[in-house]
């Protein structure tokens, strides 16, 4: 059977006539007999009885109304679920934000949530490669990531550049320096290439990495955006002369740009 007949069967139920119920769906009342009978003979059951000059449900056609119902219930409501997803209204959009990169994130998250209040929104951290793998990997939609990388198959669109700060402790400037980054990575690339900054010790932890300044045990570097997002109180921090770095929004070239993303990257842009 198909949700054709369903519809059919319930309206029978509904208006307790086969007549008022084919006036109702506009067809032919012995077009409307004949499916009920197809039906009957495809369950091997009887689902209406004659009574007088009406009809009575049996107990099988009780039983078969209440399964149509839901079954036609949830077929209108996948229908509506689907055609939100599609328009944006509702859905999944999985953002991947590189360790350096939340600063405005929090902002552009309230005013999505605000606008779509039954979309779900999953943020996943991580190294700017990381985010980039699982973007081609389909595990995220789009991500924010640090610059440079090396990419091919995305789009890559330039967000905003922002200086670079160090950052210690005001009782051991000379602690060792450790980056916010794995050796290899955009941010280290940036630090130890382009301003000389040399130091094979990494955390890409920012919140570790702040208790060990905080301690005495390390100098760091952040970006500004970073900055503001912590507790830096008791801290230096001293800007390096032209040292800059640049957040860049990805997502996979070849898929374009789901309702969602489109929805994501208007809030981002104003």
């Amino acid at each position: 059977m198909d949700l054709r007949q369903y519809r059919y069967f319930c309206a029978v139920v509904e208006e307790q006539s086969v007549t008022r119920a084919a006036e109702r769906l506009r067809m032919a009342q012995p077009a409307l007999t004949q499916q009920i009978r197809k039906m009957e003979e495809l369950l091997g059951v009887r689902l209406i009885e004659r009574a007088g000059r009406g009809i009575r449900i049996t107990a099988s056609g009780e039983r078969l109304y209440e399964r149509a119902v839901s079954l036609l219930r949830y077929e209108a409501e996948t229908r509506i679920e689907v055609s939100d997803i599609k328009e944006g209204r509702t859905g999944i959009l999985r953002i991947g934000v590189n360790t350096l990169s939340a600063g405005r994130l929090t902002g552009w998250v309230q005013e999505m949530k605000r606008r779509h209040p039954r979309i779900t929104l999953q943020i996943h951290q991580g190294e700017s490669a990381a985010l980039i793998d699982r973007l081609k990997d389909h595990a995220i939609d789009v991500a924010l990531v640090r610059l440079p990388i090396e990419a091919q198959g995305v789009t890559i669109e330039w967000m905003e550049e922002e200086p670079f700060y160090q950052i210690h402790h005001p009782d051991f400037p000379d602690a060792d320096v450790i980056i916010p980054s794995q050796e290899g990575l955009g941010v280290f690339q940036t630090l130890s290439q382009q301003f000389g900054v040399v130091s094979q010790e990494t955390c890409s932890d920012v919140l570790a990495l702040i208790g060990l300044v905080r301690s005495g045990q390390a100098v760091t570097l952040l970006p500004e955006s970073t900055l503001r997002e912590l507790d830096m109180a008791g801290l230096v921090r001293e800007r390096l002369p032209d040292a800059t770095s640049t957040t860049a929004l990805v997502w996979l070239t070849e898929d374009g740009q789901s309702a969602l993303t489109q929805q994501w990257l208007s809030i981002v842009h104003e």
